[in-house]
This record gives structure tokens, sequence and C-alpha cells, in this order.
């Protein structure tokens, strides 16, 4: 115990005399003081640019999607399927009449 406190009292005594053995720092108003040379990592070093592969047009992908012409087999005021022509004289209002 009385040498871990000899070490105490003895690191205790000579931390005032490290604190100012600290290097002196020139003055930061004097353009010629020299200043050490900073190395520093670009945040983009090993960046890859990502690419788009060859995508269609717009053209295209709406031609891709698009039902083809005549391939639904409604005409303009007619039901897909033929329900007029099915069901002559039908009316709107349901079966229950």
């Amino acid at each position: 115990m009385r040498t871990i406190s000899a070490a105490l009292l003895g690191v205790g005594a000579a931390l005032p005399l490290l604190a100012h053995a600290s290097t002196a720092i020139s003055d930061p108003t004097d353009a010629a003081a020299s200043v050490p040379a900073v190395a520093v990592q670009s945040a983009f070093d090993g960046y890859k640019s990502w690419q788009d592969g060859e995508a269609p047009s717009w053209q295209q992908l709406n031609r891709a999607v698009a039902p083809a012409r005549g391939a639904t087999g409604t005409t303009h005021g007619q039901q897909p399927g033929g329900a007029a022509a099915s069901k002559p004289g039908h009316q709107h209002g349901g079966e229950s009449q």
C-alpha cells in the first residue's frame, strides 16, 4: 500500500511539469509561420459510380403492357362480351323485373 501511495505522489508531483512541457504553438496571426502538412483521405476514395443498364424507352414499355387493338372485343357503347346483343330488350335495373 505504501508503494502505491508513493507512486501516486510521484506522478502527482510530476504532472504539472508535464503540462508545461508542451511544444510552443506558433502565433496564428503570423503568415510566415510554418505549419505541418495535413494528410486527409478523401471521402470519395474508392467510389464507383452507379450506372443504369440499357433501359427500354417509355414508348416500348407502353406497347408491352397495352392490350392489342381489337383484343378486348368492345366497341363504343357496348359492354365486353356482347351482353346487349345476347339479351334482346334488356333494360337496366336488374333481372327482377
